[in-house]
């Protein structure tokens, strides 16, 4: 299943830019979901208010779990605020005449 999944700033924990060490072990732990196939996409929202991602796992729980790991989550800068399950999108499917 597929899921988006809304990562927002904790505002109290993210008042300077986290430490370089913090960041690289971010980025080595997304690319390590990435290639386990968790992680899809994942997007920085350009108001530097977060992130979102699309991700693939048995459950919203499975999911949570997996990002709930994540350095930067562990650190409370971000928070996973919504995992949405997604479902396919019907306007591309065959029509009948």
């Amino acid at each position: 299943m597929q899921f988006m999944v809304l990562f927002s700033l904790n505002r109290d924990k993210a008042q300077t830019p986290p430490a370089e060490e913090l960041r690289e072990a971010e980025f080595e732990r997304v690319r390590g979901l990435y290639m386990e196939g968790l992680i899809r996409q994942i997007w920085l929202r350009s108001d530097g208010s977060g992130a979102s991602a699309i991700v693939e796992a048995a459950s919203a729980d499975a999911a949570a779990e997996k990002l709930g790991g994540l350095p930067i989550v562990r650190a409370g800068v971000l928070q996973a605020s919504a995992v949405v399950l997604m479902s396919p999108y019907w306007g591309f499917a065959p029509r009948s005449k």
